[in-house]
């Protein structure tokens, strides 16, 4: 009666360890198609992912550039809109590099994240280039009160 008792235990918490696991895989699954970008909670989980099936671009320099901009686009805007040009061309070419990476890799996992890097990369770029417009813009309105009274004179 004991052992048949104890087997009934072990089955029970065995079963509900095995379905607690399962939910856990699921949620991390649905939680890399639900975002449509990289931000705060995904880019973890894609790290994970890309240790996990990259192991040998997550051990390059692309990689510490990569994860270090976007880190900083979720944590710190200031700071990421100050990045060098230096910088951002080698951001553009580490997204280059995971996007081939992610193309060689099996599964339609591998696909959902290439997505969610390359609109990632899209939405950097935009304010990359806005800002660029911006900083142009206020360097043509200083200038120009100057060229004004040069000529009414």
């Amino acid at each position: 009666m004991k052992n048949s008792f104890k087997s009934v235990i072990f089955a029970l918490v065995f079963g509900s360890l095995l379905t607690t696991a399962n939910i856990v895989k699921a949620n991390d699954r649905d939680s890399a198609k639900n975002e449509v970008i990289l931000v705060r909670g995904a880019e973890a989980n894609f790290a994970n992912f890309m240790t996990k099936n990259a192991k040998k671009l997550v051990k390059t320099n692309d990689w510490n550039i990569f994860t270090e901009v976007v880190t900083l686009y979720n944590a710190s805007p200031s700071k990421f809109m100050t990045l060098s040009a230096d910088k951002k061309e080698a951001f553009i070419k580490a997204v280059e590099s995971i996007e081939v990476k992610l193309n060689k890799v099996r599964g339609s996992e591998a696909k959902v994240w290439k997505q969610k890097v390359t609109t990632t990369a899209s939405v950097i770029k935009v304010l990359w280039n806005y800002q660029s417009n911006v900083e142009s813009t206020d360097t043509q309105q200083a200038e120009a009160p100057v060229a004004i009274e040069m000529l009414g004179r």
